[in-house]
């Protein structure tokens, strides 16, 4: 202790003359008159009295002392309680929940070795989180925690997010969170890695126990098929990509095959694509993507699966199931061209704006840097392609085979238009090939180009070559709606020269659409057998993007390619949706059938017909019908365009299918089918192995305030870490007491004085002394 005065005013010497004063009053003036002696020392007494307290009262005593000041603090224990913490935790026949309560206990057994400030917080969490109390050092029983755990769900980000922002009687000085770090919940509600940033920003550390068998047990070998979307849209033979992730554990270096199926109309898998993955690390995530080309239009059930590996526990989580839409419209264009020019781009660009249109781009470099001629027939062998386009490209590029797989597509239906340049046409040696039988102009004796040589212009026409329409036809409407014809074309600037043909073709379906200046052919259409051909003698549109004739641009080079597609019109049609593929038992859904009126603007039929199918699994080892009917329901209008129905769910989990059915305008019978799958909500269970990697990187995140990682048996490592926080935050406080700064103290200085003046008087009194 340290004693201190602080004399009124600061001066000790005026206290030492007051001091000197009030003795000299004590010493000198002294009541003698009719007193006794004891009386006489008595009053001396009480003057001497309020002379030390005056004295006291001037010189302002203080005391300063030191003293160690514990922190309070409350910590926050999060267990979960879903029903994936009845599976095994890796110990014998010990559950998760088990080995959970056993780390609770060892927890509350140290509340007094944490001390008197320090109080517990428990919670429970599944997909929420329950608060079971605060618990004192002094508390002599745990609280209750659930009998059992049972939670549908967990949530990882929810409930710490919960935490973080919850009130307590003390300021939150850890969390502890117990969990196999599974989450089950979608879509997750917070994400966890936010919260444990969060906590480290606010020096909050974040102690996770891992609950359940490590990666390298035995019990630790699983493979998992997660984040493939739950269904899929696409348009008819467009080449698509189903992605999804692989968590793979115990199995480090194995290969792996991921496969997947369509289901057909008969019920049957049917193997699509698959890939190999090999895992490097006991622990990992191995993202994927399988491709597959559209079938036709309709709704399909994917399958992707991991085959399964020896010693798995758990094998419902190694498949996975998706749905893909197809709608009709779709198309793949293959683009061949040369040497890459400016005009190749941006009409490739053009026509990718298009959802329902994949361009796949083949350039062919000159030889030496590629061999002449390529070989074709593995791109072309399956008939993918509903559209081809031939830029300034030599016909050796793709030699005579070539030549005569893009003529057998186009006589079967497909779509081709021929562009203008210097190895088109008679200068490239098309002449010689099988489509010059196709095209709808004459090439003639054209003069060949040679490779490498400088350009002979013979075959073409010099300088700016205006583009005048030369018929009314929908392929040249372009601009804004109404607009006139001539005028937006002659807004256009002119071409920089055009290829030189010998005429036009005299054959039925033969038309010229364009010419130029000089009335020379610019555009020409025909038919070929099944499928149309579009010759165009020019190459240079990308002027009118440099003019900023963006729309009119792309206007242009999408009617040609949807008039080689044959897209003047559309057929009336309905399709089902659902805005879940993937419905949990007794899940309410919403179905919708939306109605496509078509080319004819048919309005949609009053009367459809809605039934429920229950599919059955063609591979189960039990023979039962493929499918069985559920019942039928009633769609009710929604508006001109849709039917709603409001669907309450299925008491059984498995496979199902709506099939609606209704009359078309000419009588036709329509019909739509949409499969989706309702699922059993144990998804705990197909959660057999902890998320080590989730629980490391939450850690990793927070170790700036001290988070870590531990397992259930580091429960003293734990405690020791805290001990260490509560030592690291005790402060060392010096406390200080000087009279007269408080109002107590005052007070009773000031009655002390007045007490004995009211004493002295009462004496004097009595003894009848003036």
């Amino acid at each position: 202790m340290d004693w201190s005065f602080s004399p009124v005013f600061g001066s000790y010497s005026l206290v030492s003359l007051i001091a000197v004063g009030l003795l000299f009053v004590w010493v000198f003036v002294i009541d003698t008159h009719g007193l006794k002696r004891a009386q006489r020392w008595i009053l001396r007494l009480l003057r001497l009295m309020l002379i030390l307290a005056l004295l006291l009262v001037i010189l302002k005593p203080g005391v300063s002392w030191t003293k160690q000041r514990e922190p309070e603090g409350t910590i926050a224990v999060l267990m979960d309680k879903s029903s994936s913490m009845q599976l095994s935790a890796g110990e014998g026949n010990k559950s998760r929940w088990d080995q959970q309560i056993e780390v609770w206990s060892g927890l509350f057994a140290s509340r007094e070795q944490l001390g008197k400030q320090i109080r517990f917080a428990p919670f429970a969490y599944d997909s929420q989180l329950q608060s079971l109390g605060e618990v004192e050092s002094t508390a002599q029983s745990p609280p209750a925690l659930p009998a059992k755990a049972e939670g549908a769900s967990t949530d990882i980000g929810g409930p710490l997010s919960q935490v973080s922002s919850a009130s307590f009687s003390s300021p939150l000085m850890a969390v502890i969170w117990m969990g196999d770090g599974s989450q089950t919940l979608s879509p997750a509600k917070t994400d966890p890695q936010q919260i444990a940033k969060q906590f480290a920003r606010q020096d909050i550390p974040l102690y996770l126990i891992g609950i359940g068998p490590r990666g390298d047990s035995e019990q630790a070998r699983d493979l998992a098929v997660e984040g493939v979307p739950e269904q899929l849209d696409a348009y008819t033979k467009n080449q698509i990509y189903v992605r999804g992730m692989l968590k793979a554990r115990g199995v480090a270096n194995r290969d792996i095959t991921i496969a997947m199926k369509i289901v057909g109309k008969d019920g049957k898998p049917v193997l699509v694509e698959q890939t190999v993955v090999r895992p490097t690390k006991s622990d990992q995530a191995i993202s994927f993507q399988l491709p597959m080309l559209a079938p036709e239009v309709g709704s399909y059930e994917l399958w992707v699966e991991a085959k399964a590996v020896d010693g798995e526990s758990v094998l419902e989580n190694n498949r996975t199931t998706s749905y893909l839409n197809v709608r009709g419209g779709g198309a793949r264009v293959l683009y061949i061209e040369g040497e890459p020019r400016t005009e190749s781009k941006f009409i490739a660009n053009a026509l990718l704006e298009s959802p329902d249109m994949q361009v796949d781009r083949l350039w062919i470099a000159r030889e030496p840097v590629q061999k002449w001629p390529i070989d074709l027939s593995q791109r072309l062998s399956n008939g993918v392609y509903d559209l081809f386009i031939l830029g300034d490209l030599d016909s050796d590029a793709i030699g005579t085979a070539g030549s005569q797989l893009i003529a057998e597509q186009v006589l079967r239906g497909a779509g081709l238009v021929t562009l203008g340049g210097y190895h088109a046409y008679g200068a490239g040696g098309w002449n010689n090939t099988p489509l010059n039988d196709l095209l709808p102009i004459q090439m003639g004796a054209a003069i060949r180009q040679p490779r490498n040589a400088p350009i002979d212009l013979r075959n073409h026409y010099e300088g700016a070559v205006p583009m005048v329409p030369a018929a009314v036809d929908r392929l040249l409407q372009i601009g804004e709606p109404g607009s006139n014809l001539t005028e937006v074309w002659g807004e256009l600037k002119p071409l920089t020269g055009a290829n030189r043909w010998g005429g036009v073709k005299n054959a039925p379906g033969v038309k010229v659409l364009a010419i130029g200046g000089a009335g020379q052919p610019l555009m020409v259409t025909g038919i070929a057998a099944q499928g149309r051909v579009m010759s165009l003698a020019f190459d240079s549109t990308f002027q009118w993007l440099r003019q900023g004739k963006v729309k009119e641009f792309k206007q242009f080079w999408r009617q040609v390619a949807l008039w080689g597609l044959r897209r003047e019109a559309v057929e009336e049609g309905m399709q089902l949706t659902m805005n879940r593929r993937r419905v949990l038992l007794q899940q309410p859904a919403e179905v919708m059938m939306n109605w496509s009126a078509g080319s004819k603007e048919t309005p949609m039929p009053k009367e459809v017909s809605l039934r429920l199918w229950r599919l059955n699994d063609p591979l189960a080892e039990v023979q039962a019908p493929l499918e069985t009917q559920i019942g039928e329901y009633r769609l009710n209008p929604r508006d001109a365009a849709s039917m709603r129905l409001g669907f309450e769910g299925v008491k059984d989990p498995g496979r199902y299918e709506w099939r609606a059915k209704t009359v078309g305008s000419e009588g036709k019978e329509l019909e739509a089918r949409l499969p989706f799958v309702v699922i059993d909500q144990s998804v705990e269970s197909l959660q057999p192995l902890p998320d080590w990697q989730l629980m490391g990187q939450l850690a990793k995140l927070n170790e700036s305030a001290g988070g870590v990682l531990v397992s259930p048996d580091q429960t003293a490592d734990l405690i020791s870490r805290l001990l260490e926080r509560r030592r690291q935050a005790t402060e060392t406080v010096v406390e200080t007491f000087q009279l007269g700064d408080t109002t107590l103290d005052s007070w009773i200085a000031f009655l002390a004085i007045a007490a004995n003046l009211v004493m002295q008087w009462g004496l004097r009194k009595r003894w009848g002394v003036p």
